[in-house]
C-alpha cells in the first residue's frame, strides 16, 4: 500500500491483467486455467510459473514502461477531487512510514510463488490486485496467488480438500475469517493436522528471526495468543487472529435508572446489601405514576448478554465462564458446588421471594422482555446487558440508564464477569507447500500493527490515516476516555458497510491483531457524541479498570477427539441441572439447605468429577 496517497486503481488492475494475460500467453497458457484451482493442481502451476521464470524479462520491461506511462498521466492529471481536498487538507504532505511497523524479519525472498485460498467476498472487487495484496507482495517480494472459493461453502470445500488425501492438489496456504460460515474451528485445524495435510509450525514460532511481528503483537497486547491456538500434540498448526475488544470483555454489566435512583433520593448501590434496598423502595414506589406498584426492580433473561444471576451470585463466589468453571492457583472448579454459591442463592430466593426480581426473568423470552422494557410508561428499574443498545439501537430511552459498578457481597467479594479476547487459527500452510518458511513469513507479516489496522479499516492514505500524521487534530478525541488517538477515518461507514466493492483491504481474511488502544484509540470529533455513545463507552471503561476481573480463567481448550466425547457427553447435562436447580432453589420449589447434599451427589452421579478431570488436563496443556 502507497501510504498516505491514493493509489489509481484502473492502472493497477491493467498491469496485473497484462502480467497475468501476457505470462499464460508466452507459455501457451489460458487465463482460465489459471483462475480455477480444480482445472490446474497447485503443484502444476507451481511447476509452470518456475519454468516462465526465465521469460519474464521482455514482461518486466513492458509492465515498467506501462506503470512509467501511468505515472506521467498521473503526475500530469488531477490528483484530487474538489470532494476529496477537505480530508486531504488535514494528512501531512509528507509520505507516511507504514514500514516502522514492519520488521525487518520480512526481508525479501526471491522467487517465492504462494497459492492462496480465500473465501470470495462481494465487497472485494480482484483479490489478485487488491492494494493489500501488491502491498504484501512488495514487502516480501513474493508473487501471491489468489485463488477465492465461493463464500457460501467455503468451509466444506476446504474440509473436503484437506482430508481427502490428495495433497498435489492443494494451495500453500488456506486463509479464513475469525468468525462466521468461513471461519476455522479448533477441531477442524486439529483433523487436518492429524491427516497430514497441514503442517505444525511450530519451529518457526521459536525462530526469533521469523517472529518479530508476532512477538511484537503479543508485546503490545500484552497476551501470549499463541497459546490458545496449541493443539493437543503441543504443536502450532497455523497463525491467529487477536482483536482486544473493550466491549466484548465484560457483557454482565448493571444498569439502572437515572430518573428513579433520583426521585428516591438514593445514592448509586455499591454493595448487593444496598441493591436489596434500594430495589424495595423501587417495587414500594409508584415511580412512573400510573397509579400502580407495577414497577420492577430487576429484570432478566435467558439471553446470553443479560446474565443477571451472575451479577448477584458475583458478590459471593467467581461465577466463572458459561460453564460456570473457575480456575484458582491453576487448578479448575465448579463455582456451583461452594458453599458461597449455597449462600447467593438464598439471597437470590429473597428477592424472587419479595418481587425484587421479575419471576418471568427465569423463562423469559426476547420477546417478553422488549415487552416490558419498551413499554410508554417505564417499568423497569435495572437490568443487565453489555449495553442498552443490546436491546436496541432505536430505543433512545437508554439514554437514561447508567451502569454502575460490580456489587460488592457480605464477606467482601466482588467480581465482575470476564470473558477474555481469544485467538483464532486464520491461516494454515499445506503439506503441498515447498516452501512453508516463506509462508509463515506471510503470516508474521500479517501479524503487524499496520495490517490490523488495514484489515478492518482499509487503506492509510485513503480511508484512514494516523492521528500523528494529521495536519490538526484539536478537535479530536478518542473513543474510549483514557486512551491515546490512534487512527481518524476519512468515511468508515461506506468502507466497512457500503454496497459498493472496494480493492483496498482484505477485510479481516487471514490473520491481523490488533491491541485495545487502536479501536478505543479511534479518533471522533471531540463534540460528536451523543449522550448515549458517552454512556456506552463510559461503562466498557468501568468495567474494564475496576480491577474486579479474576485473576485465572481459561479462555479457550483444544480437545482430542476422546476428550471432546468424554466432555460433550457430561457438559451439557451439568450444566442444564445446574440451572434447573437454580431456578428450583431460588423459588423454593426446592429446599436449599436440606437438599443440597441431595444435588452435590447428583453432579457426581453426572460425571463432574471426570469432567473437571478433563478440563484441568487440557488447561494444564495448554496454559502450563
Amino acid at each position: 500500500m502507497k501510504n498516505g496517497k491514493k493509489v489509481n486503481e484502473e492502472k493497477r488492475k491493467l498491469a496485473e491483467k497484462v502480467r497475468r494475460f501476457s505470462l499464460f500467453q508466452l507459455v501457451g497458457g489460458s487465463s482460465d486455467a489459471y483462475n480455477s484451482p480444480y482445472q490446474t493442481s497447485a503443484s502444476e502451476k507451481r511447476k509452470t510459473r518456475k519454468e516462465c521464470a526465465t521469460r519474464t524479462t521482455r514482461l518486466s520491461a513492458m509492465l515498467l514502461a506501462t506503470t512509467l506511462c501511468g505515472s506521467m498521466l498521473t503526475a500530469c492529471g488531477n490528483s484530487e477531487s474538489a470532494d476529496d481536498s477537505g480530508a486531504a487538507a488535514e494528512r501531512k504532505t509528507e509520505e507516511t512510514k507504514a514500514e516502522e511497523t514492519v520488521s525487518a524479519a520480512t526481508e525479501a525472498e526471491e522467487d517465492v510463488v504462494l497459492t492462496v485460498w480465500v473465501p470470495d467476498s462481494m465487497r472485494i472487487e480482484d483479490w489478485q490486485t487488491n492494494s493489500m495484496t501488491l502491498w504484501f507482495e512488495e514487502q516480501l517480494g513474493y508473487d501471491l496467488d489468489i485463488v477465492p472459493l465461493s463464500s457460501e461453502d467455503y468451509i466444506t470445500k476446504v474440509n473436503m480438500a484437506l482430508t481427502a488425501g490428495n495433497i498435489e492438489d492443494l494451495p500453500d496456504v488456506i486463509m479464513g475469517t475469525f468468525g462466521g460460515s468461513t471461519a476455522f474451528n479448533d477441531s477442524y485445524v486439529w483433523s487436518w493436522a492429524q491427516a497430514e495435510t497441514i503442517v505444525p509450525l511450530t519451529e518457526y514460532y521459536n525462530d526469533p528471526e521469523l517472529t518479530v511481528n508476532i512477538k511484537e503483537a503479543i508485546e503490545r497486547t500484552g497476551v501470549d495468543y499463541t497459546q490458545q491456538i496449541v493443539s493437543p500434540d503441543g504443536n502450532i498448526y497455523g497463525v491467529a487472529s487477536y482483536n482486544q475488544s473493550y466491549g466484548n470483555e465484560y457483557v454482565d454489566k448493571l444498569w439502572i435508572y437515572e430518573p428513579w435512583l433520583e426521585a428516591l433520593g438514593a445514592e448509586v448501590p455499591t454493595t448487593t446489601d444496598e441493591f436489596y434496598e434500594v430495589l424495595k423502595q423501587v417495587s414500594e414506589t409508584d415511580l412512573n405514576g400510573n397509579g400502580k406498584k407495577d414497577e420492577i426492580g430487576m429484570l432478566g433473561s435467558n439471553d446470553t448478554y443479560a446474565n443477571y444471576i451472575k451479577v448477584i451470585m458475583n458478590g459471593f463466589v467467581y461465577s466463572g465462564d458459561p460453564q460456570y468453571r473457575v480456575v484458582e492457583d491453576g487448578t479448575v472448579s465448579a463455582a456451583y458446588t461452594t458453599d458461597e454459591w449455597k449462600e447467593g442463592l438464598k439471597f437470590l430466593k429473597k428477592m424472587f421471594e419479595e418481587g425484587l426480581i421479575a419471576p418471568e426473568s427465569l423463562t423469559m423470552t426476547d420477546d417478553q422482555y422488549d415487552t416490558l422494557y419498551y413499554s410508554e410508561v417505564p417499568m423497569v428499574f435495572s437490568f443487565v446487558q453489555a449495553s442498552p443498545g443490546m436491546v436496541t439501537s432505536e430505543y433512545r430511552k437508554g439514554d437514561e440508564y447508567t451502569a454502575i459498578d460490580t456489587l460488592t457481597g457480605p464477606n467482601g467479594v466482588n467480581y465482575a464477569s470476564y470473558t477474555p479476547s481469544v485467538a483464532n487459527t486464520t491461516m494454515v500452510v499445506t503439506a503441498n507447500c515447498e516452501n512453508p518458511k516463506a509462508a509463515f513469513r506471510l503470516g508474521d507479516l500479517m501479524s503487524c500493527e499496520y495490517i490490523g489496522i488495514s484489515q478492518r479499516w482499509g487503506e492509510e492514505g485513503v480511508d484512514w490515516d494516523y492521528v500523528k500524521n494529521l495536519e490538526d487534530s484539536s478537535n479530536y478525541t478518542a473513543s474510549v476516555e483514557g486512551f491515546e488517538m490512534s487512527i481518524y477515518t476519512y468515511d468508515d461507514a461506506e468502507f466497512w458497510s457500503g454496497t459498493e466493492a472496494a480493492n483496498r483491504s482484505w477485510r479481516q481474511t487471514g490473520p491481523y491483531v490488533r491491541q485495545y488502544g487502536i479501536a478505543n484509540g479511534w479518533a471522533m470529533a471531540a463534540d460528536g457524541a451523543d449522550e448515549f455513545t458517552k454512556k456506552v463507552n463510559a461503562a466498557m471503561t468501568l468495567y474494564q479498570t475496576s480491577g474486579h476481573a479474576p485473576a485465572e480463567v481459561i479462555p479457550k481448550l483444544i480437545y482430542t477427539e476422546e476428550e471432546t466425547e468424554i466432555v460433550s457427553e457430561v457438559e451439557s447435562v451439568l450444566k442444564s441441572y445446574v440451572d434447573e436447580c437454580l431456578a428450583s432453589f431460588v423459588t423454593g420449589t426446592k429446599d436449599i439447605d436440606s437438599e443440597w447434599a441431595a444435588y452435590l451427589a447428583e453432579l457426581d452421579k453426572i460425571g463432574l468429577g471426570e469432567y473437571l478431570e478433563v478440563v484441568q488436563g487440557v488447561y494444564d496443556r495448554m496454559y502450563k
